[in-house]
């Protein structure tokens, strides 16, 4: 597989345009498959999970929609995944049938459970390794990351 080569803007600081080829090269390692195991905790089947489990196990798509920052489109074509693996369910709400309730079966209680385990050891271990004084670096600097993504967009 060719390596797609970043062009290089000469106009910037060196830095700049060394710190773009090495992230992309990051982004291409091994490394990276870790932080997309991450990642997966704060988006799609998930996250829907979680939200379910946090509400006590049952939710409407709109209360997910709303917890997830996302499109009903969107949400319901996690539930659709999700209910084809048997982890939710959808019934009619008997007390106001234009409302669908949203139930986490044991199976996807089963399931979140796991995924939101394995991820919280991972990111302990990657706490404790790095120290208080980096781990609080790594999070400021994380933050400012976003922070500047979303002024860039």
């Amino acid at each position: 597989m060719a390596i797609i080569k970043i062009p290089i803007d000469e106009s910037l600081p060196a830095y700049v345009n060394e710190s773009i080829v090495t992230l992309e090269e990051l982004v291409r390692s091994d490394h990276f498959s870790a932080f997309e195991k991450l990642a997966r905790l704060s988006k799609g089947e998930i996250l829907v999970l979680k939200i379910l489990l946090l509400q006590g196990g049952m939710a409407t798509p709109t209360e997910i929609s709303e917890a997830m920052n996302s499109t009903k489109g969107r949400v319901s074509a996690v539930l659709n995944a999700l209910e084809k693996k048997g982890e939710v369910t959808r019934e009619i709400d008997k007390d106001n049938r234009r409302n669908i309730i949203v139930t986490l079966t044991d199976s996807g209680r089963e399931h979140v459970m796991n995924e939101l385990q394995s991820g919280y050891r991972t990111m302990t271990h990657i706490f404790e390794e790095l120290g208080e004084q980096d781990s609080g670096e790594f999070i400021r600097m994380l933050t400012r990351v976003f922070k500047l993504m979303n002024e860039a967009d």
